[in-house]
């Protein structure tokens, strides 16, 4: 029952770390208060050379949290990169936050099924700069995608289900 509330109070966590947009540049010349220049508005999001995020819509997830991502934010946490290929979003908290404010966080997620859902994990939660979230070695299992499974650092995946 700890380990579910745990996971629950990890979902909030994740949910709260998600903000601006930017490519790698940007996010070096913003700092970490993340104010968006007038190239990432014109842009509408991170990687503006790229498709856009695959996964952008409006989900619930598995313990009824609310994921808004949007080609700029996560629930509030600036989109500073991001892989369809790999995966991967890399955000960065709002100064304000009540957690882990003004820091980087590494999330992944499975590939999107024909529905829209994915399940996701946040690897890195409080990295100090993007090169510290992109350069961890930490790693999750998407074999373990269970309510109950440990492969998120120990916690389960979230599952995203569109609304």
């Amino acid at each position: 029952m700890n380990t579910l509330r745990f996971g629950a109070v990890l979902a909030m966590v994740a949910a709260t770390m998600f903000a601006c947009s930017g490519d790698d540049d940007d996010v070096a010349t913003r700092g970490a208060a993340g104010a968006a220049g007038a190239a990432d508005e014109a842009a509408g999001g991170a990687k503006s050379d790229a498709a856009p995020l695959e996964i952008i819509g409006d989900y619930v997830d598995d313990f009824m949290q609310q994921q808004t991502i949007t080609a700029k934010d996560w629930n509030g946490a600036a989109i500073v990169d991001y892989d369809n290929e790999a995966n991967v979003v890399y955000t960065q908290n709002p100064d304000d936050a009540m957690f882990a404010a003004g820091k980087f966080a590494k999330t992944v997620y499975t590939e999107p099924t024909k529905a829209g859902e994915f399940s996701f994990c946040q690897i890195v939660y409080d990295a100090d700069t993007l090169e510290d979230a992109k350069a961890s070695t930490k790693v999750a299992d998407d074999s373990d995608l269970t309510m109950d499974g440990k492969g998120c650092n120990g916690f389960s995946w979230s599952k995203a289900s569109p609304k």
